[in-house]
């Protein structure tokens, strides 16, 4: 292990993710890594307007996008995966069995507004019925973030709300919206360090009055997560499970070891024939026009 991750506490920051659902590792990576990242983020966005009939972005609201990308086009993603910190806090909170399934960068542009606040999927049963969470939401952002590019906002503790009133389980709406609100606490991120969380705090996007402000997203998961989807039970014909889209020559070069851990869908033979990526992630209420008031 590193000299920082032995100087962690694991066991310390799983108690931070279940009291306060989200906890943060500053200067996990080099300022250079984040740099390099804000550079490949920056090219697959561009490629991903260019994909035809816009299915290459999804809409998070006005000037704002959700990206999928492709692991191989970012220089840092296995120094990202396998560093011993990201690989210790998915076990002790997922078990020795978390799957790596979501790979995409959250893109404000200048002129994006203020997001609602919500939570990134409904709450599923585990957590429910027993208090246990099946998922994280590890964020890495390319830039130092100022006040001006609008810093993320988060309600500490609001990761085990029930939320069963919320407009599709995800935005809470009237009285309740306006208390989330007065709970959110600004995050100023700054490159190399790294936020831990889960996707059922509740938090937001804030406006943006300077550059555009990559963070990127890793979706973790536990088997447990996976066996209990909704939309596995409720629809099953329209699930499609989240998966890191590669090319086999850059699964091949993957050690063994992370392997395991990557729910993964090999789309080419090798990188250079990577098709262009679409990114059919979306979240109903933050596509523009539609967010619950």
């Amino acid at each position: 292990m590193s000299a920082l991750a032995t100087a962690l506490d694991f066991k310390q920051l799983s108690k931070d993710i279940y009291e306060r659902g989200v906890t943060n590792i500053p200067d996990l990576l080099p300022v250079q890594w984040a740099d390099e990242l804000d550079e490949d983020v920056g090219l697959q966005f561009i490629n991903a307007l260019k994909v035809e009939g816009g299915e290459g972005v999804a809409f998070r609201g006005w000037s704002r996008f959700y990206i999928e990308l492709y692991p191989e086009r970012l220089r840092g993603f296995s120094e990202l995966v396998t560093n011993p910190a990201i690989v210790e806090l998915s076990r002790e909170i997922l078990t020795d069995q978390y799957e790596i399934v979501e790979l995409g960068a959250d893109i404000p542009l200048p002129g994006a507004p203020d997001q609602p606040p919500h939570r990134d999927f409904p709450l599923p049963d585990p957590t429910r019925l027993h208090r246990r969470l099946t998922s994280l939401c590890i964020n890495a952002s390319t830039v130092d973030v100022t006040p001006s590019m609008g810093p993320f906002h988060i309600a500490p503790g609001t990761h085990f709300d029930d939320g069963s009133d919320f407009v599709k389980e995800m935005f809470p709406v009237g009285e309740k919206k306006e208390a989330y609100n007065q709970r959110m606490v600004p995050r100023l991120a700054k490159r190399g360090s790294v936020s831990v969380r889960s996707g059922l705090t509740i938090h937001r996007g804030s406006k943006n009055n300077d550059r555009m402000r990559p963070v990127i997203i890793l979706g973790v998961v536990s088997r447990e997560d996976r066996a209990h989807s909704a939309t596995i039970i409720e629809r099953p014909a329209d699930y499609i499970a989240p998966t890191l889209k590669m090319s086999q020559e850059f699964y091949n070069s993957l050690d063994d070891a992370l392997k395991q851990h990557l729910s993964c869908e090999i789309v080419a033979d090798t990188t250079a024939n990577l098709p262009p990526l679409k990114t059919p992630h979306s979240i109903e209420g933050l596509v523009m026009g539609k967010a619950p008031m």
